[in-house]
């Protein structure tokens, strides 16, 4: 069994660049064949509070300063050099189970995504939050959500940007089950990933082979079309409103522009 945890709990695992590339060489890691299934989870009061909005966040650095080509096709490339470490999770020739608990946002939404199993504590508070910050989800939610709940939830929670809960998200489908404490989510996550481990591996991973070829078919181009929209709205007027707003905890004034 493999463990992997987002461990930056004092920013409640936002997640920044150096939290991706741990990330990635976690996920390298897991591709040990000795590991027959992997568990995700977060150290710390939250899952994971989503992008890391603080202002020494470099991955926020090529969002500011004036529009410009060079600027755009930098984005581009480092949407789609994390497009790619959430791939490389999703892509585990294993089994993956996510274990929340409190809160799952934005770019830690897109993580447990690309998990084979989701499933969370009572507390689980989820959410796509990018369009109330002038930004769209852009490394594979818009691709996976609607997947896992449908169209019409999936839209719903995009367009939207609110948060919602572990009911709701288990009536949805986005969580498997709901646990009344971490211990009891610890002890779960630990008991499914034993009893997948104890099957034959060329079966369980035989299977998962075959999720995947399903899944990928249309994935790839999505996400190339989804990272080129992200870089062209960036950076903007209301992004940097947003941000404002968000620090300062006021409802922000958007134009659009």
């Amino acid at each position: 069994m493999g463990r992997i945890f987002l461990n930056r709990p004092e920013k409640r695992n936002a997640i920044n660049l150096a939290v991706w590339e741990a990330l990635d060489k976690a996920v390298a890691a897991a591709e040990d064949p000795e590991v027959r299934v992997v568990i995700l989870g977060g150290e710390g009061e939250s899952f994971c509070a989503g992008l890391d909005l603080s202002p020494d966040n470099e991955l926020l650095s090529t969002m500011g300063g004036q529009p410009g080509t060079v600027q755009k096709v930098t984005l581009f490339q480092e949407i789609k050099a994390v497009q790619n470490i959430h791939n490389r999770l999703e892509s585990l020739p294993k089994p993956t189970i996510a274990a929340i608990h409190s809160h799952c946002l934005g770019a830690g939404l897109e993580l447990v995504l690309c998990c084979d199993i989701r499933i969370c504590t009572v507390d689980a508070v989820f959410g796509l939050l990018e369009a109330t910050l002038a930004i769209i989800t852009d490394v594979g939610g818009l691709q996976r959500l609607p997947k896992v709940v449908g169209r019409g939830h999936a839209r719903e929670i995009a367009f939207r940007g609110h948060c919602f809960d572990a009911d709701r998200a288990r009536r949805i489908q986005l969580v498997n089950d709901v646990y009344e404490t971490r211990d009891e989510l610890e002890a779960k996550a630990v008991e499914m990933a034993e009893e997948i481990a104890a099957n034959p591996p060329l079966a369980v991973q035989g299977a998962k082979d075959v999720f995947l070829f399903d899944d990928e078919v249309g994935l790839k181009r999505s996400l190339h079309y989804n990272a080129a929209r992200s870089s062209m709205i960036l950076p903007s007027e209301d992004i940097f409103e947003a941000m404002g707003a968000y620090l300062q905890k006021r409802k922000g004034n958007f134009k659009g522009a």
